[in-house]
């Protein structure tokens, strides 16, 4: 089964299968994942995905020039914008960010941004790609 995902680059559509999105969140420079983050789902999503109690935190992140999170901060970010990549593909983008923001008994009635702070990584990317798929990704 292939999960895909839109991402606008340079004004050019693309299609980012589920192999693609796992390269992109763990390549790709941790400014853009944050300040992309941030209009996705908003600055206290990302500040909460961190695990951060820093509300100004995610905008210095965004900034090229700003400072970055630390090593275990970033790993939650990485993971937070693989597991937004999977499920904004649906077509309805305010779906997929109450589905974020709900609790689900598949994670045991945690929402999926407890499971990224926590860096449930398997059980989090599994249950996004269940959902994307139901909802006709």
């Amino acid at each position: 089964m292939v999960f895909r995902s839109p991402r606008v680059d340079a004004g050019l559509m693309k299609t980012l299968g589920h192999s693609a999105i796992y390269v992109e969140s763990t390549q790709a420079d941790i400014h853009g994942i944050v300040s992309q983050l941030i209009v996705a789902v908003g600055s206290p999503v990302v500040q909460a995905m961190a695990g951060t109690k820093d509300g100004t935190a995610p905008h210095r992140w965004a900034h090229p020039e700003g400072t970055g999170p630390d090593a275990l901060e970033e790993q939650r970010l990485r993971l937070g914008y693989r597991v937004w990549m999977t499920v904004e593909s649906i077509p309805d983008n305010a779906t997929a960010l109450t589905w974020l923001r709900s609790t689900h008994p598949e994670l045991n009635n945690q929402t999926p941004v407890a499971f990224i702070k926590a860096l449930h990584a398997r059980e989090i990317v599994e249950v996004a790609e269940a959902f994307a798929s139901q909802q006709g990704a």
